[in-house]
């Protein structure tokens, strides 16, 4: 018995060229979003001040011990005696795992395809800090762009009142379409390859009620991105 879903998708199979009056994709576009200067300390200086204005932080720091340093100043401010991370595999900055344990701070890394799920996300919701690195960020947005895989689990992101993101200088691109015609170059892979992919621009907000801002009403409160000089 064929089903609908059935009749869909073969009808999607079979359809070689399903939009044959659709003219070709242009080599290039217009930015949506206007930089006049692309050079690396233009860039720092638009995502900063384009993240800052949507109420997250950054901090900039010129090696691995700043950034050990800074990472464990921000912890401390949130009394965290556990946190969600990713692999430290992923995370730009030599030493951070131990530094982070040496300090006393015990490191979950979720993974919640497990049987007692609900009781596990109960037991991580303590957690007042994510610490992750992420794939790229934007300039002209103040954008993160993070993309899931092994060792680089989403609730790290989201669970937490804080999220903490460490990236390197040379991870700033001027635009996404930047890091989108990057991501064609290569074919894709990464993207297609990514279980999840998302666009970080500032703490979870929302305006829904009454127009007013609330932040942290459907993720973390508070964005804290420390840039490790690379350039």
């Amino acid at each position: 018995m064929t089903t609908s879903r059935d009749k869909i998708l073969n009808k999607l199979r079979a359809a070689r060229q399903p939009f044959p009056d659709a003219p070709p994709r242009p080599k290039s576009y217009m930015p949506v979003t206007r930089l006049e200067d692309e050079s690396p300390g233009a860039l720092l200086e638009r995502f900063t001040a384009e993240l800052e204005r949507l109420n997250g932080e950054v901090f900039v720091v010129d090696d691995d011990a700043a950034a050990r340093a800074q990472v464990l100043e921000l912890l401390k401010a949130q009394d965290a005696e556990m946190i969600l991370a990713w692999d430290f595999a992923y995370i730009p900055v030599d030493g951070l795992q131990s530094a982070v344990e040496e300090a006393g701070i015990q490191v979950h890394y979720p993974d919640i395809h497990v049987e007692a799920r609900t009781e596990l996300l109960h037991t991580l919701a303590s957690a007042p800090a994510g610490l992750t690195g992420a794939d790229a960020a934007t300039a002209t947005t103040g954008s993160l762009v993070v993309s899931t895989g092994p060792g680089r689990g989403r609730i790290p992101t989201v669970l937490p009142r804080v999220h903490i993101a460490i990236i390197t200088q040379d991870q700033i691109v001027p635009r996404l379409e930047s890091w989108v015609a990057q991501q064609r170059a290569r074919g894709l892979a990464d993207v297609l390859g990514s279980a999840n992919l998302c666009f970080i621009t500032g703490p979870s907000r929302t305006a829904d009620i009454e127009k007013n801002l609330v932040l942290g009403m459907h993720g973390p409160e508070q964005l804290q991105v420390v840039i490790k000089r690379t350039l």
